[in-house]
Formats: structure tokens, sequence, C-alpha cells
């Protein structure tokens, strides 16, 4: 059976059942009784005639094909608002908002930078940023809650497109006056004989730190160990320490700052992506075409400011 502007309001409720995972949660998010959330539900199951959802005590999970809907459905509201801002005249990026999920490197210093610079050339466009985990920022995207997410990735996002893609390897970072400050590269159990703080184990790069210790078999004694990025930064300031992180996350601040990133001679440490990712099968209104635009130009000037190697990108082009 075909959809149409019929089903708008069953597909409403559907999103958000699927998205907060039950009827109650659904009800209340709308200010509607569950019986109501219930009825939109199931007058959409029986015109598609498949099951959208199993029923169990822990609340509503997506079947296969409502997996698929959800994909539908979610990429043709977020395609009716494109339209409208389009047909209000936003093309000349004026009163527009520009949804950005990131993970948090990218939230402290680099991407509130670069949204300053597009507002700069474009005053009417606003921005919201979620700042979450790698994960998370990408089904934010799925999802439709944020137009565009700067994240990272060990492996391919189903329902995404990739805007941009380039490696990102895992750095030393150290104060210049840091015994390694000078070198062109470190070994990895170099980094065992000096004071480290790490991030926790959600993030990736303590995911690939963690593998290409096991492979070297080395063991870690970290001085610190915290899920906050800046409190990890702030520590290797001010306890001469080594840290890990990307390039593109301290971009500015090396600008300015007394620290220096050394590239770690160890393959797992250069098994990441960093990605611009936007949702597969969505055309983009034009404030967001834009921003993405923007951003990847600077991405890729910024690595000519890296210090230490130049290696060549696995992929470094829009997809």
């Amino acid at each position: 059976m075909k959809l149409t502007s019929v089903h708008a309001a069953p597909l409403a409720h559907f999103l958000e059942v699927a998205d907060r995972g039950s009827l109650t949660a659904a009800a209340d998010a709308l200010h509607i009784t569950i019986s109501s959330v219930s009825r939109q539900v199931a007058r959409l199951e029986e015109d598609l005639g498949v099951q959208l959802f199993e029923r169990d005590p822990r609340g509503m999970r997506l079947t296969e094909a409502g997996v698929f809907v959800r994909e539908y459905a979610t990429r043709a509201f977020l395609e009716a608002e494109d339209l409208r801002a389009e047909l209000q005249g936003l093309q000349s990026l004026s009163n527009t908002t520009v949804h950005v999920s990131c993970s948090e490197g990218f939230a402290h210093d680099y991407l509130p930078y670069v949204m300053a610079g597009f507002h700069g050339l474009h005053p009417g466009v606003r921005f919201t940023l979620e700042v979450c985990s790698p994960a998370e920022a990408t089904r934010a995207v799925r999802a439709g809650g944020a137009d565009v997410a700067l994240s990272f990735a060990m492996a391919a996002q189903e329902g995404i497109h990739v805007e941009y893609s380039e490696d990102a390897p895992v750095y030393a970072l150290v104060s210049k006056r840091h015994a390694l400050a000078r070198r062109e590269s470190v070994a990895l159990k170099e980094l065992m004989d000096y004071p480290l703080v790490l991030p926790t184990g959600a993030n990736t790069i303590r995911q690939l730190f963690d593998i290409a210790c096991g492979l070297e078999g080395l063991r870690t004694d970290a001085a610190m160990t915290s899920n906050s990025l800046a409190a990890l930064n702030a520590y290797q300031r001010h306890g001469n320490a080594v840290t890990l992180c990307g390039s593109l996350s301290v971009r500015n601040r090396l600008r300015e700052s007394q620290q220096v990133l050394i590239p770690i001679d160890s393959l797992p440490l250069q098994q990441r992506l960093m990605q611009v990712q936007s949702l597969a099968g969505r055309r983009l209104s034009p404030a967001v075409r834009a921003f993405v635009d923007y951003l990847v130009d600077d991405i890729r000037g910024r690595r000519r400011t890296v210090r230490g190697r130049r290696r060549k990108p696995r992929d470094s082009h829009r997809r």
C-alpha cells in the first residue's frame, strides 16, 4: 500500500513510540492519552498490513518492517521541513537553524570556532549543538534530531551518508617542556615511562589504546582517568603528563598554547575515521548544505597545521 498525506498523524505517533520505546512515554510527550497513540499505531499497521512493533513487558521494540518504516518516516518529515523552509524563502540562509551533533573533543574549541565563522558570513543562520558520544551523535542524525554530525567511526554506519571522511589517528599530546616534545614520533611502550591521563572506556581513543596495548603486551597505570576531556587536558597542562587526542580537537589550541602533538608508532591507533555525516537519502536544505561545505573546507585546510609526519588519508573526499 502507498503511504499518503493521510498517514502523517499515524506516522508522527509511530515515530514518537519508536524513539521513546513505549506507548506511555510517547503519550506523555505528545500530551494525549495512551489509547489515542495506540489507535494511531494500530491504524498504521492495519493500513500497511505489517506488524511494526513487538509488544513485550519491557516496552515496544521495532520489527524489521518497523525499522524500515521509521527510516522512511524520518526522511519524509525532514524533507517536508526542508521544503517548507525553501518555500518560505530561506534559500538566502536567513532565519533558519542548523542542528549539529558531535563527540566531546570537537565541542571544546573546534566546532564553535567553525560555527562562529559561518555565522559571520550568514548572520541569519542559528545553530544547536548536541554533545554526546560518537555513537549517539550518529544516532541523532539517523533519528532526525541532527542535520549533520561530526564524529568518529571505526566501521560503516547504516543509514548514514558520509559527506567527508579522513583518517583520524590518535596522537600523544604533551607540553613543549616535556621530554618527548621534540620527538618526530614515539613508540607506544615509551609512553609508559611517563604519567598518563586517559579517557574512560567508552571513548574511541581509549578503545584503540587498550587494543594497541594488548597487542604489545603493555600494562598501563594511568595517573588519572576521566570521562571529561576538559579535565584530562587540564591535568596534562598542569601535571606535565601525556594524554591522547586527535588533531582536529586541539587545532586552534595548539596555535596559542605550549602543547605539541606527537605521532604514535602503533597501527591500531591509526584505525579510526573522522566523518562528517548526514542522513542517507535526505536532500539537505540550503543552509545545512552550505554549512557542511564550509565545515569540510575548513577540515581540509586544517591538515596543513598538524605537527608531525604526513600520512596519506585513507579517504579524504566527499561521497
